[in-house]
């Protein structure tokens, strides 16, 4: 087993997704690329604290392992659908790659398929969006420095994961607004969490990101998605490989592309990469205090 508010992770995802294009460099140098893939970065998300006023799923392409261009290729002419089971919505392209829908409202237990026509090829992926549990309290705490933190603030939180139920998350921290998201390896273990060790227990003084550091008077915005397993998968691996000795878009790619969840029904050889997830969202705002 191993959008607004993610788009720091989806900077992170882009930055391992573009720089697993694949060429053939052969021993004269000669450089051979490969036609560009399309990137799928987004999905749904049930937020009852915050609601969302759209649903938003971007669309790019990888690009030539040497093209020194830093603009992210986007895609701009696809049909982008996501049905309920029984009514298909449209997501309208809203530009800078993004696709955008505002009547779909997604509900715990819902299965959700995503499709997309693009370059005469049909793509499909399919989630199920689960229940996440509520915070039984959230509160900050200072710590004094250690040999891995610096002093300061840590915004905390306390809940009960249901038992019997195989529940899997993702935790998301912002500090005045901002959702920061670092890749390194802790993150593989600790942004993302299977409930493997602690199945039907309360966790106390959870800290979701030892890495953002609060001070008297900042806004903390906390979130815990419950996501599916194949979600948590993928974000492990994303964390593992963008953490495992760095990247950049040229000459350092991650050992391979991660596999996601959407399929090329027209060409299985012509493989997309990104996710398409769906996910409940439990979140809460602390104003630091002393």
């Amino acid at each position: 087993m191993k959008t607004r508010f993610n788009t720091y992770l989806l900077i992170v995802i882009s930055c391992v997704t573009f720089s697993s294009c694949e060429v053939d460099v052969t021993n004269d140098l000669t450089i051979e690329t490969a036609a560009p893939k399309l990137i799928i970065e987004g999905g749904l998300e049930r937020n009852l604290k915050n609601p969302l006023d759209r649903q938003r799923i971007r669309l790019t392409t990888t690009r030539d392992f040497l093209n020194n261009d830093t603009q992210t290729p986007l895609v701009e002419d696809a049909v982008v659908t996501v049905s309920d089971g029984n009514t298909p919505y449209v997501f309208s392209y809203a530009g800078d790659g993004f696709y955008e829908n505002t009547e779909i409202a997604p509900v715990v237990n819902g299965e959700y398929t995503l499709k997309i026509i693009w370059n005469e090829e049909e793509y499909e992926a399919t989630e199920t969006l689960n229940e996440v549990p509520l915070f039984d309290a959230i509160y900050s705490v200072f710590e004094e420095e250690t040999l891995v933190t610096d002093e300061g603030y840590f915004a905390k939180f306390d809940t009960t994961d249901p038992e019997g139920i195989a529940n899997f998350y993702y935790h998301r921290i912002a500090r005045n607004g901002e959702f920061i998201v670092v890749p390194d390896p802790g993150n593989s273990d600790v942004l993302v969490i299977s409930d493997e060790f602690f199945d039907g227990q309360q966790r106390v003084g959870v800290n979701p990101n030892d890495e953002i550091i609060f001070e008297i008077g900042d806004e903390a915005i906390v979130q815990q998605l419950g996501i599916s397993e194949h979600y948590y998968d993928y974000l492990y691996e994303v964390f593992v490989q963008s953490s495992a000795g760095g990247f950049s878009f040229v000459g350092n790619p991650p050992p391979e592309s991660i596999r996601g969840n959407v399929k090329n029904l027209t060409n299985s050889a012509n493989r997309p990469l990104g996710f398409f997830y769906a996910a409940d969202v439990e979140e809460a705002k602390l104003i630091i205090r002393e």
